[in-house]
């Protein structure tokens, strides 16, 4: 026979995939918006190289953050900025 559960007995492992699933989308969520920036950098500035480097460094920032679990949207945030200050830059 099927063995139940009791609803609280996995309130934790609900709870560890919830906060995993929301680290992810915010890794995720950073690589897309950086994705973005690059392509209005290749748009705009016709800076084409600079976009694909940008887009680049943005997977692995997302690959790094996703591994090591105290990194998480760190590395992701920090491509988004560089490529935005890149995107002022170049239209300026």
């Amino acid at each position: 026979m099927a063995k139940t559960i009791k609803p609280s007995d996995d309130f934790s492992t609900h709870k560890h995939f919830y906060e995993d699933f929301l680290r992810l989308t915010l890794i995720v969520i950073f690589m897309l918006l950086s994705h973005a920036v690059g392509l209005a950098i290749g748009g705009t500035a016709h800076m084409w190289f600079t976009a694909a480097l940008g887009i680049g460094a943005s997977i692995v920032a997302a690959i790094v953050g996703a591994a090591i679990k105290g990194l998480d949207w760190k590395p992701g945030a920090v491509v988004l900025i560089l490529l935005l200050l890149v995107l002022l830059m170049a239209n300026a």
